[in-house]
Order: structure tokens, then sequence, then C-alpha cells
């Protein structure tokens, strides 16, 4: 806001010393002769042989002698006769006229000049010139007024740089919260998690790109809308109108609920501590936080525990039991000892690996277990674990063959953990194979893309289409080949760890029900 200097016929109230002139909120326009008021120069002295004082009253003393003199001199012959007396009569009332009129005219004069010059003081006072400031050369009469001018003007002045300092403080004010503001919304919509904000009227008045991606909907369309109208989510609803219309002190709403296939925790709070007056409630912020991963993490914690518990008293239950009966002496003969010593072997070997593959994987997960990497050939590991297998597959009378690659094609691996992984496979494919079937380890180097494939092809059951997403998850098992071997379900999963996790290799798996299953194992090639 510009200052705006005033006129001299601008200042409507009284010029009175003892009472200072209040600032009047009504805009005066621009008189149409402000040009010829700019051409006034300073005020006019008064003429050298006058003496600088009130004009007026010395125009009026000057007849006033004048007459006297003449009223001396009408006692002195030749006007003492009657004719002089009329001529000195005559005389005196024509001079008198005549005197009269000077004064008159010398006065209009006199004070048409001073005014000029208060104009002209004024019109320096407007346009700031400090040569008018002070005007020495006008009359006395005069010069009282042009004080209270002085002071007046100085206290509008005053006045007029108060407001202006206001003004640049509240502009300052209101660029830093517009600054603020910005920030702030910069900041809200920059965040990944869903924000909704709403009045005491229940009115969206600011939402971010999150909210409007889970709800469908774009703030344009929604802004000052009721939350009715603007979300479809009910219980979203409902807790937005119970924090807005509850107590400050207990306003606070936190809870968990399911939107779609995702889990969110939703919390809202009053952003006024006091209900505006003629509303119903607080304006409320509501903040909601995908909890999807930490939904599905407590899931399987349980089913893990859930798993690990009937895992453990199956092979615990079997010892157990047989134990019982070799102490109650219900094995008189050593052969049925020998079975039942056979089966307590089995069971705690079976609880062994499972313990075996808990702590691994754990450990894995953890990121603490021990890795000791060296370039290796890969076929010689793959050659171990089929020898490893081979009398099992015997056994079954099954066609186990191999058809590996040359020993120079080498990984960067921990030997003992890819043996682990490549003779769980070649273990599982053999299990699941059923007698006068095949089992064919096969071994493809893919230069083109610097890896080799290990693939562990068979002959078994297959698994269902429906089932092959969750193969690789800790104790699943398919459902309708359980009863073909016993196992723990971790398998597959400690298999996947130790290829993807810690080698950042690839696991593959292609099977189809009644023709086979086959699981590649793809590591990445050093050295080439």
């Amino acid at each position: 806001m510009s200052e705006q200097k005033l006129k001299p016929w601008q200042i409507d109230e009284p010029l009175v010393e003892d009472h200072p002139m209040e600032a009047s909120t009504e805009v005066v326009p621009d008189r149409p002769d402000d040009a010829s008021i700019a051409e006034v120069g300073p005020p006019s002295a008064a003429p050298s042989w006058m003496p600088q004082g009130n004009v007026s009253a010395w125009l009026t003393f000057v007849p006033i002698a004048v007459a006297i003199g003449l009223i001396a001199l009408i006692n002195t012959p030749p006007f003492a006769t009657a004719a002089g007396v009329s001529i000195w009569a005559q005389l005196t009332i024509g001079g008198l006229i005549g005197v009269s009129g000077l004064s008159i005219a010398w006065n209009a004069m006199a004070r048409r000049r001073s005014v000029d010059g208060v104009l002209a003081a004024l019109n320096g006072l407007a346009t700031g010139q400090a040569a008018f400031s002070t005007p020495a050369s006008l009359p006395r009469d005069l010069q009282p007024i042009w004080g209270a001018i002085e002071r007046h003007s100085a206290q509008i002045g005053e006045g007029i740089q108060e407001l202006s300092d206001s003004q640049r403080k509240l502009q300052l004010d209101l660029t830093l919260a517009e600054t603020n503001r910005r920030r702030t919304l910069a900041v809200i919509r920059a965040l990944a998690e869903p924000i909704l904000v709403t009045d005491p009227y229940d009115q969206v008045v600011l939402t971010n790109p999150a909210m409007e991606e889970l709800l469908h909907f774009r703030e344009e369309d929604v802004v000052r809308k009721n939350i009715e109208d603007a979300i479809s989510d009910a219980e979203i609803v409902k807790t937005i109108k119970e924090t807005r219309g509850a107590d400050a002190r207990a306003a606070d709403r936190r809870k968990e609920m399911a939107i779609g296939d995702r889990y969110f925790s939703i919390a809202t709070a009053p952003l006024n501590a006091k209900k505006k007056e003629g509303s119903e409630g607080n304006s409320v912020v509501t903040i909601l936080r995908d909890i999807t991963r930490e939904h599905e993490a407590a899931k399987k914690k349980s089913d893990f525990v859930a798993h690990v518990a009937h895992e453990l008293r199956t092979p615990l239950s079997s010892i157990r039991a047989y134990v019982e009966m070799l102490v109650d002496g219900e094995a008189d003969d050593p052969a049925t000892r020998k079975e039942y010593y056979d089966i307590i072997q089995t069971s705690a070997e079976r609880l062994g690996r499972l313990i075996d593959n808990m702590l691994n994987i754990s450990r894995i997960e953890a990121g603490t277990v021990r890795i000791n990497r060296e370039p290796i050939g890969v076929a010689l590991i793959v050659k171990e674990a089929v020898d490893m297998m081979r009398p099992s597959a015997e056994e079954k009378r099954i066609e186990f063959s191999e058809k590996l690659t040359p020993a120079m094609y080498q990984v960067d691996a921990d030997r003992d953990l890819i043996y682990q992984a490549v003779l769980n496979l070649i273990s599982n494919a053999i299990k699941y194979t059923p007698e006068a079937g095949s089992v064919i380890v096969r071994m493809t180097p893919q230069e083109e893309r610097n890896r080799i494939l290990i693939d562990i092809e068979d002959t078994g059951a297959g698994i269902p289409k429906d089932d092959l997403p969750r193969m690789f998850e800790k104790f699943f098992r398919v459902e309708a080949n359980k009863k073909m071997a016993k196992g723990t379900g971790l398998g597959l999963n400690l298999v996947k760890k130790i290829v993807e996790d810690v080698h950042g290799g690839e696991m593959l798996l292609k099977s189809e029900v009644g023709v086979g299953s086959t699981f590649t194992i793809a590591l990445p090639l050093v050295g080439r």
C-alpha cells in the first residue's frame, strides 16, 4: 500500500491546536485544479518599504491618521473661513473615499497574496518539498494557522507511517503463511499414506493422491462435499463422525479395517480443541497406514508356530509311544525290538532334519548364516548329489540318469549350501516318482545369459496348477501327494532361499498332474 499524500482541501477537520485531527476513512477525490495549485510558487513577501506585520491593521491606520491631520489643519487659514471649510470638507470626503478605496484594494491584494502563499506552502507539504515546510514570509496573522496545519500534517504523516508499517508487517505475515501453507500441502501430497481432512460440518477440505487412489475419486470432485457423498466406505465415514462429535480429550480413534484385499490402520484426530460456534464438532484429520504386510507377517507367524508344533508333535509322539512299549516289555523278541528301534531312529532323524531346516531358514532370513563362497565346478557338486541318491532310486527301480556339463563351468557359490539344495530336489523327485518311473538330472549352460541351468526332471504324480504358486511357501505340501511320502514342508522353501537369497540365482518350476515335474536351479557363471 503506497502512502497517499493529502491535498490542502482534503483537510476538513477544524484547525485547532489542542485537538489532533483524526484520519478520515473517506476517500476525497482530487480537485480539478490540482495543476494550477502545483504551479503556485513560494509565498510572496510584502514590499520592502512596508513594515512586516498585520497588513489589514496597517492599512486601516493610514486613513485614520490622515483624517486626524486634516482635522488639525481645519483651524488654520485659509481653511478657517466658511468657504474654506466647504472646500475642506469636499477635499476631506474625497480624500477619505480615495484612501478607503486604496486601502480596500491594497488589503484585498495583500490577502490574496497571503492566501496564495498558504496554498503554495500546503502544496509543498503535499508534494514533500522541504523548501515550503516553514514559510517565514507569511503574515503574522496567518502563521498560527500555518503552525496548526503543520502539526496536523505531522500527525497525519505519523498515522500514515504507522499504517504503512502495519501493512508491510501484515504483508510479510501473509507471505510467510502462504509459504507455510504451500509447503504443508506439498508434504501432505507427497506422503505415501492416504490423508483426508474434513471440516466441522463433515465436508471434505483436503486430501492427497494416495487417498484418491485408494478410494477411487478425484480431489476436485469431492472438495466441499459431505463425506457421505464423497466416500463409499461406511466404516471410514463412521469413524470420522465419531471423532468429530467426541470430546477433544477422547476424540482420537485408532482401529484396523480391510479395504478390498488390503488391511489398513486408520487413525483420526481433531484439528481444533474447541468446537466452532454453530457447528456440531471439530475438524478431523484422517490418516490410513497400509498394514497388509504386517497383517500377513502376523498370520504367517501364527501359521508357522502351528505348523512347527504339528511337525514336532508327530515324531515326538512316535518316539514316546515306542519307548513306552519298550519300557513296558511289549517287545519280547529281538525282531520286534529292532523294528521299534528303527521307528524311533527314523522319527529322531526326521525331527533333526526339521530343526536343521528351520535353523538354516532362520539364519538365511536374518543374514547370519556363514557363507564360504569360492569359484567351484558346479558339475562336481551335482555329480556328488547324484551318487548319494542313486541307491534310493535303485531301491524303487527308478531309471536314474544324469547329463552333466564339463567342469569348466564354474559358479561363485558355497559348496555345502548348493549341495544341500540339489540333494533336496533329487530326493523329492525320487520320493514322489512311483516305481519304474524315471528321474533325469540335466545341466544346460546358457552362455548368452551368463548362467547355467540344473534341471531335475521326474515322471512323478505332478502338481496341480492352483498349487504351483505356493510350492515354495513354508510348510506347504500338496494335499493330494501327502500320502506318497513324508515331509516337513520346509525343504523347497530352504532351496529357494539358498538359490535366490544367498547366491542371486533363480528357481523355476514346471509341472503337470500325471506327467511329472521339472525343478530348475539357475546360477550365474563366473570367469566367462
